[in-house]
């Protein structure tokens, strides 16, 4: 890392020498990633972006580019989307061109970012950031939108650098923190200080990171629409959803389907997928377009709120490793599939299996879509019972070694008709149940009783 230090502060020297000979005194431009005292929060923004997995990075003021020389330096490889406002429109132009020169995946949007992130995303859906900086307007309402509009832009995992965290001589950018944290879409990792005070205020600076969910909701009869409608106007409006992915299972998809399809603007994306195999295997397909390390799937005959939301992420927050569900209690075991009007007891031995209502982390898609896992999901798509429930959780759950959990999220069941109203079903399900077991050499555990 010293390597890079020592060559962080040739190059910022460099840049600020190019910027004075153009008349520019380079103590006027200086920003606070750079000040020609010290070099602490340039040493660590650099830490986290050189790692190789940053593919993308993600600022909001550019400025006269300090921080960018510390990320192209940290990481010469990674694209670059800068948005600033020009409020020294000479500097911010010879400074974007002097980089470009040496940059060519270096971008520069001009405007308001509060308004030209939105119009960022919605252009270009296949960008993620893997680190995002916050360094534009500190005052008003800037910090706090600039912070709510980039969690629709972050990858998982991700890393947000906040320049100026001071709850007294940067409220505005405390504040629009708080706010996100309150809202559960971001967690602080640290804070930190430099030992100098510049332009008469502290230095300080904090390292977060986004912590958001995608809602995958699988639909095939348009007689749900209007369910899946409800669903997407709850989940599309919690502040911790950054995307809801709608996948269409059937030949055809219906313009009613792809018309539901928009970009993320003060609420989450909605993405439609279309697949023309109708298997409920694709609910866990990897290949989803999924950035966030939080999945649910929920039917489309479901009737969620909030809440609902806030307990089942609430609950993986604190523990990722397991699968959990807010679904009822089910029995499923070498001698077939057990159920009661209503669920069997939550928190009995013979209870292993809860309905797919689940929320989990996105490496178990991986984990089910395994080559060795093929004959079990061969199987599913032939077997009219369709238990890709059952297959994903004892997958998942002898991956772990740990059994389901359930959490008391409220919803309802609308039970409209489809899969489940087989006039055979459970004759199915009791044949599903024991050739899962059969083809995994598994029987789940007991399910355990979380919280929210």
């Amino acid at each position: 890392m010293s390597h890079y230090v020592s060559q962080l502060r040739t190059k910022m020297d460099d840049h600020a020498s190019q910027l004075s000979k153009t008349g520019w005194d380079e103590h006027k431009v200086w920003g606070n990633i750079y000040n020609g005292r010290d070099l602490e929060q340039s040493r660590e923004y650099m830490a986290y972006t050189r790692p190789s997995r940053v593919k993308t990075i993600c600022e909001v003021g550019f400025a006269g580019g300090h921080s960018t020389v510390a990320y192209m330096t940290a990481n010469p490889d990674a694209t670059i989307y800068s948005f600033d406002d020009f409020g020294k429109r000479e500097l911010t132009q010879l400074a974007y061109d002097t980089l470009k020169k040496t940059k060519s995946n270096l971008y520069l949007q001009e405007g308001d970012s509060t308004v030209e992130l939105p119009k960022f995303s919605a252009a270009h859906p296949n960008v993620y950031c893997d680190v995002i900086s916050v360094d534009g307007a500190h005052h008003a309402h800037f910090p706090d939108v600039d912070l709510s509009n980039f969690k629709y832009l972050a990858n998982y995992p991700n890393v947000v650098l906040i320049d100026d965290y001071h709850s007294k001589d940067w409220p505005a950018v405390y504040k629009g923190v708080a706010n996100r944290m309150k809202e559960g879409s971001m967690k602080l990792r640290h804070v930190s200080a430099s030992s100098i005070i510049f332009r008469e205020k502290q230095k300080q600076w904090a390292i977060g990171e986004y912590t958001l969910l995608t809602v995958v909701v699988a639909t095939m009869q348009l007689e749900r629409l209007e369910g899946l409608r409800e669903i997407l106007e709850v989940t599309t409006h919690h502040p911790a959803v950054q995307h809801v992915v709608v996948l269409w299972n059937g030949e055809e998809m219906p313009t009613e389907v792809s018309q539901l399809e928009r970009p993320p603007n003060k609420s989450a994306r909605v993405t439609v997928v279309h697949r023309k195999v109708n298997s409920l295997n694709n609910r866990y397909d990897p290949l989803l377009p999924i950035h966030t390390g939080a999945v649910m799937v929920v039917d489309d005959d479901l009737v969620i709120s909030e809440e609902t939301i806030d307990c089942a992420f609430g609950a993986w927050k604190r523990d990722p490793s397991q699968l959990y569900s807010f679904g009822e209690g089910r029995s499923v075991t070498s001698s077939g599939y057990s159920y009661e009007p209503g669920g069997l007891p939550i928190g009995d031995d013979g209870t292993n299996f809860l309905l797919p209502r689940m929320i989990f982390h996105r490496k178990f898609m991986s984990v089910y879509f395994e080559s060795h896992n093929r004959e079990l999901r061969d199987y599913v798509d032939r077997q009219e019972a369709h238990c890709d429930d059952i297959a994903f959780a004892s997958v998942v759950t002898k991956y772990t070694q740990k059994p389901m959990k359930h959490v008391l999220a409220p919803y309802e069941d609308m039970a409209k008709k489809g899969l489940g109203w087989k006039d055979n079903r459970i004759e199915l399900r009791h044949e599903c149940a024991k050739n899962i077991v059969a083809l995994l050499d598994w029987t789940m555990p007991a399910v355990e009783v979380g919280q929210c």
